[in-house]
């Protein structure tokens, strides 16, 4: 493939050494034009192009030629320094004709059949018979010899003589008058206006285009209605404002961005409780209501309640022996007898026996043949009743009058209410208590402690206050309506969980105490308490450290050694310390399956194309950023500017042919300045023929 120049190549006085003319072997065709060479193979001929699609051939006479001379046989030349047989000059002159050098007016004019003037003189000037004067319209005129040819303007063309045989044609000035009008279109509406205006090469106005333009539709309001449920429609013209206001439960607020905001007032709610005491009463059935939640209806009902209890009361002894059976026509009836009273209160529904008996000293008789002993009132005044011991199976009871009544106790005594010691009681053997025993503080070292001091004692500054349910914070242990803890109190976790993870996992068995006093309502935080594990449970994962399960783990020992005390280390893989990699080494590591390097290593960095994922799109990156490339040709030009703006002339141009067979073409290339580069060719290019690419040279 030849190598294309789109320009001359200028050698500059060197010589053009070991080169051939271009073989064909028929005269070629459609050739840039005269001056080209051909060498015809066919015919061993040394042809040229004429400038006419012809091609001519260079002649080469065959013979030796030992002299060179010149001869005149007319005369009209003279020859000096021929012959030349082997170097010399030849001379060639036109002999003199006589006429006298100088200028001529109106000369009349000599001349021989070779074409030289032989006698040249002066006149008096010739005589002209006519001319013909012609347009691009009308008929051609002749003008003869003393007519006067008139040119003269016409529209907006002024002439003038400006001097000898000078005819001045002046466009003249146009007085120009503008006006302007307005228009005021509606929303909708039409107005016209040029919209392009068209000139000759002379800058003449020769078209007007003008436009129809329509406004489009306005989407303002000369006004509207407003209307309501009541009243009278209002218009609301432009300019008006329309003012929303509140009415009952409802309030009204403008705010930013044209937003009017509507609010349902808050209800202010009385409540209130009554009770019913009549069989028969009235109560809230159902309630309607509409789609924003008002009450629109409600329905009451009247409950009227009849008795219908027709099962009979079986009245007993204290023994649990039936006496008799009260049933809803015998009623159970109440009497009072002695000195005592019964009162009925229908309102309360209540029934008080009262006694009426003032008599406050009571004697113990034992009534004949009989066991038992009984109280009567003897009406007297007496002091207190005062039961002293008598002995280990007996009671006595002494009053003011000394009689002493001795009766006997069962080996156990129980005591169905309470029992008042009111100075000290000593008790000789084992005591069980089956309820509660009310103990107080003690204060000597002799003294029972009670189970607030025994559990202070165990857990060494607080109180044992119960389980804790850590799913649901029950009890309360934070948030705003958290339970008063002194500093030690303790809970116990019944049930696992993290309250929702204000703690750490809990689970059932362990401790939390209180690290301070707490007082309720005061939203402690987390650190107010400690949790005290009950177990080693196995540690587990999480997302978060406080949702990951602590406990016991184990360690793989191909990767980790631990020592007695529990101390973890990662196992020695014998790698060397040191730093490993540089500009021209890369790091070869060996690692296992746990993610544990084994071996360290360096070699030295070789990387190939294939091996490198973005190697090729980085570089092309860095080469968009210093390479520009552009199309040129447009049928016309012959120079062309490319912008690169690359800020350098060291910059390295080259250009392809932008068709097959796509090959390197050259041509002028000058670096005008440091952002453009100017190419210029002998021959203009046909539309987009050349690609260029300009590359940055760092």
């Amino acid at each position: 493939m030849a190598i294309a120049y789109l320009t001359n190549i200028d050698l500059n006085n060197n010589q053009l050494k070991g080169f051939k003319v271009d073989n064909q072997t028929s005269d070629p065709t459609g050739l840039a034009g005269e001056g080209q060479m051909i060498y015809r193979t066919d015919t061993n001929e040394l042809k040229y192009h004429t400038g006419s699609n012809t091609w001519e051939t260079i002649t080469v006479s065959s013979g030796t030629v030992t002299s060179v001379d010149i001869s005149s046989s007319t005369g009209t030349i003279t020859v000096g320094g021929g012959p030349i047989t082997d170097a010399g000059t030849l001379t060639v002159n036109l002999p003199v004709t006589g006429v006298t050098a100088g200028s001529y007016t109106s000369a009349d004019i000599t001349v021989d059949t070779y074409g030289r003037i032989t006698a040249a003189a002066s006149s008096g000037g010739g005589t002209m018979t006519s001319w013909k004067i012609g347009s691009t319209t009308g008929t051609d005129q002749d003008v003869t010899d003393g007519q006067v040819v008139d040119i003269v303007g016409g529209t907006y063309i002024s002439g003038a003589i400006a001097g000898t045989r000078t005819v001045t044609l002046t466009h003249d000035n146009t007085s120009r008058t503008d006006t302007t009008s307005t228009a005021s279109p509606a929303s909708g509406a039409t107005f016209t206006s040029v919209d392009g205006v068209t000139t000759n090469a002379t800058g003449h106005l020769t078209a007007l285009n003008v436009k129809t333009v329509t406004l489009p539709a306005s989407d303002n309001y000369g006004s509207w209605e407003l209307d309501g449920d009541s009243g009278t429609p209002q218009s609301i013209e432009s300019g008006d404002t329309a003012t929303f206001t509140g009415g009952t439960k409802i309030t009204t607020a403008v705010a930013a961005s044209d937003v009017l905001t509507i609010t349902h007032d808050a209800t202010t709610r009385t409540d209130s409780t009554s009770a019913v005491t009549a069989n028969t009463f009235t109560v809230l059935d159902s309630i309607g209501s509409d789609a924003t939640g008002h009450v629109t209806g409600s329905n009451l009902k009247t409950v009227t309640v009849t008795d219908t209890n027709t099962t009979s009361l079986p009245i007993k002894n204290s023994a649990g022996t039936l006496q008799f059976t009260s049933t809803d026509v015998t009623g159970l009836r109440f009497t009072a007898s002695g000195a005592s009273s019964v009162v009925f209160t229908a309102a309360s529904q209540l029934i008080t026996i009262s006694s009426t008996d003032t008599n406050t000293t009571y004697i113990l008789d034992k009534a004949a043949n009989s066991t038992d002993l009984t109280f009567s009132a003897d009406g007297t005044t007496q002091d207190t009743i005062q039961f002293t011991q008598k002995n280990t199976s007996s009671v006595t009871v002494t009053g003011v009058t000394e009689d002493v009544y001795v009766f006997g106790l069962a080996d156990d005594v129980t005591i169905a209410n309470d029992l008042t010691v009111t100075n000290n009681l000593t008790v000789s053997g084992t005591g069980n208590f089956t309820g509660e025993v009310t103990v107080p503080t003690a204060t000597v070292g002799t003294s029972a402690p009670n189970l607030a001091q025994v559990e202070l004692l165990i857990a060494g500054v607080g109180v044992f206050q119960g389980a804790y349910n850590a799913s649901t914070n029950t009890p309360k242990l934070s948030g705003a309506t958290n339970v008063a803890l002194n500093l030690g109190d303790y809970f116990v976790v019944s049930v696992a969980g993290n309250n929702g993870g204000y703690f750490a996992n809990l689970e059932p068995g362990d401790f939390i105490f209180a690290n301070a006093d707490i007082a309720a309502g005061s939203s402690p935080a987390a650190s107010a308490y400690t949790v005290v594990q009950a177990d080693a449970n196995i540690a587990g994962s999480g997302t978060t450290d406080s949702n990951t399960q602590k406990g016991v783990s184990g360690f793989d020992s191909a990767n980790f050694t631990v020592s007695s005390n529990g101390w973890v280390q990662l196992n020695d893989q014998s790698i060397t310390v040191a730093t490993y990699g540089s500009a021209s080494k890369t790091v070869a590591l060996a690692i296992n399956a746990d993610g544990i390097t084994t071996a360290a290593a360096e070699q030295d960095i070789a990387i190939t194309a294939s091996q490198v994922t973005d190697f090729c799109t980085a570089v092309d990156t860095c080469v968009a950023d210093n390479g520009v490339t552009a199309n040129i040709g447009d049928g016309t030009a012959t120079a062309y500017v490319i912008n690169h703006l690359l800020g350098t002339r060291n910059v390295i141009v080259s250009c392809f042919r932008n068709s097959s067979p796509w090959d390197t073409v050259f041509m002028d290339v000058e670096r005008t300045d440091t952002n453009n580069v100017t190419l210029r060719t002998t021959t203009a290019l046909t539309t987009d023929e050349v690609s260029v690419i300009i590359t940055k040279v760092t």
